[in-house]
């Protein structure tokens, strides 16, 4: 049995998790969750975190019990918290996870129609508040065929449906909206491209946090190469999902920039079992340090990316008590 150091301490304590949303929902508050009513954020990254739980012990990503994997998905998200304000990048987030929730059941279980059918469904509903999403579509596809072993022509139509089934269920909005011109100006956005590596809109919070978290997932993807043939055969085929689904998120983000909030939100959750499969299942001396190098930056960033809002928070609430004085 390996050696359990600091880190391996860490990871699977059962504290991990309530101090990751303990820090998650003070940074939070910092950025407007009273003051600017995110209230319907919060129940997303909520029942993200649950779903989290329940993939990680359904799916067994760690050979470990550890709550390392929805405890990093609340610290990445506390680093990038300005997308926290976005409520389509909150939806996203919890439609990636559940598309992986629900397509993970029918790994080699090839009559598993229904669980294809809510995978898509779940990328179909993601699409409605962004339909760049539907470009994961072939690539999902691809990974069914490829690494779940569960491509048919009945799962195939049935993920068609999945797809469809939000937009049938919608349509009255879209009707409500302008008819059939509001729902074609909806997928016109498919080939609506920016400039190329336009990257003026993002300030250095979100480089920051970008180049961070990137960071951990190059990290978490150099891992699985060296060791990840000590997993069982499945969880080599899940992790690889995770890592090819969140390489094209990184190559989406820095050709399309426009998009970061939506596509941070995708990169955190394939990033999020990546770094915790490296905290939890490394033991060297090496990996003990950069557990501690990778906790304190993760936390500084996390003060510095809420620094600006909390310092508005701040500033406006001693404003207010100060005309409640007699001055």
């Amino acid at each position: 049995m390996a050696f359990k150091r600091f880190q391996n301490s860490v990871a699977e304590s059962r504290f991990l998790l309530p101090l990751s949303a303990l820090i998650t929902a003070g940074a939070c508050y910092l950025s407007g969750l009273v003051t600017d009513g995110l209230w319907m954020q919060l129940v997303c990254l909520a029942l993200s975190v649950v779903l989290v739980v329940e993939l990680n012990n359904t799916h067994l990503l760690l050979r470990v019990p550890s709550l390392s994997t929805p405890s990093f998905l609340l610290l990445l998200t506390a680093v990038a918290i300005f997308i926290f304000p976005d409520l389509r990048a909150c939806i996203i987030q919890l439609c990636g996870i559940a598309v992986y929730f629900t397509l993970f059941h029918c790994e080699q279980r090839r009559p598993s129609p229904g669980w294809v059918f809510y995978g898509f469904f779940c990328i179909g509903l993601a699409s409605m508040v962004w339909v760049q999403m539907l470009y994961y579509v072939p690539v999902m596809w691809l990974l069914m065929a490829t690494h779940l072993r569960a491509m048919t022509a009945k799962t195939f139509w049935a993920s068609v449906l999945g797809l469809l089934a939000p937009y049938w269920i919608g349509m009255g909005y879209y009707l409500y909206q302008g008819g059939v011109e509001s729902l074609g100006a909806h997928f016109a956005q498919l080939w609506a491209f920016g400039a190329l590596g336009d990257y003026s809109m993002l300030n250095e919070h979100h480089w920051l946090a970008i180049c961070w978290t990137v960071l951990l997932a190059f990290i978490g993807i150099v891992h699985y190469i060296r060791k990840g043939y000590q997993d069982k055969i499945r969880t080599r085929l899940l992790t690889q999902i995770f890592i090819v689904v969140d390489v094209l998120s990184i190559t989406f983000l820095f050709l399309q920039p426009q998009h970061y909030p939506l596509l941070m939100a995708l990169i955190i959750v394939n990033t999020a079992p990546l770094v915790a499969h490296f905290i939890t299942l490394t033991h060297t001396w090496l990996t003990n340090m950069a557990f501690f190098f990778i906790i304190v930056i993760t936390l500084a960033i996390i003060f510095y990316n809420v620094w600006m809002p909390s310092s508005n928070f701040l500033s406006v609430t001693a404003t207010q008590v100060c005309s409640y004085l007699p001055l």
